[in-house]
């Protein structure tokens, strides 16, 4: 340090300042001619921060959107509705899902309507993301009238179709 001058900082090395300038005995037009330099540098960089930003978002999007399936409500379907207060704290056998509810409309946010099964006049609107579609139970007589015929069994798959199991001849 010398008294008398003010302290140059090692940042105003690396970012050239008029003060810099002065002090490296550069002329005023060299110095205008640096900083044009400086100023066109930058804005290549941000472009190219820009466009790598969108690359990554437009990769991200693609994979994020590669696990999201479309859920599809009629009218009349039966639907469950996840519970998001046990969201963190749940127990071993606790269920997550409330109902099941009957579906009154859909819209095309994404949106549905919800209403209960029995005759109570409840109307709920919820995201269709927290609802997953209900396949009623098959009854304890539709299960052993199945299996009393042994040619053709069907079992309702997850996906919504069916299974058939023909027996080996």
């Amino acid at each position: 340090m010398v008294y008398g001058t003010k302290a140059m900082m090692p940042m105003e090395f690396d970012h050239k300042t008029l003060r810099t300038a002065i002090a490296l005995d550069m002329t005023l037009s060299a110095t205008q001619q640096e900083r044009l330099l400086q100023l066109s540098a930058l804005d290549k960089i941000k472009k190219s921060a820009l466009q790598h930003i969108e690359t990554i978002q437009n990769q991200r999007m693609k994979w994020h959107d590669r696990y999201i399936k479309d859920k599809a409500f009629k009218l009349g379907d039966r639907a469950l509705l996840y519970d998001s207060r046990y969201k963190d704290n749940l127990g071993k056998l606790q269920t997550r899902w409330l109902g099941p509810y009957e579906v009154i409309e859909t819209f095309s946010n994404g949106a549905v309507q919800l209403s209960t099964i029995d005759l109570v006049k409840f109307k709920l609107l919820v995201n269709g993301h927290r609802l997953r579609l209900y396949h009623k139970p098959i009854s304890k007589e539709k299960f052993l009238k199945q299996f009393a015929n042994p040619k053709n069994v069907e079992i309702p798959a997850a996906t919504g179709g069916s299974l058939s199991i023909l027996p080996s001849s």
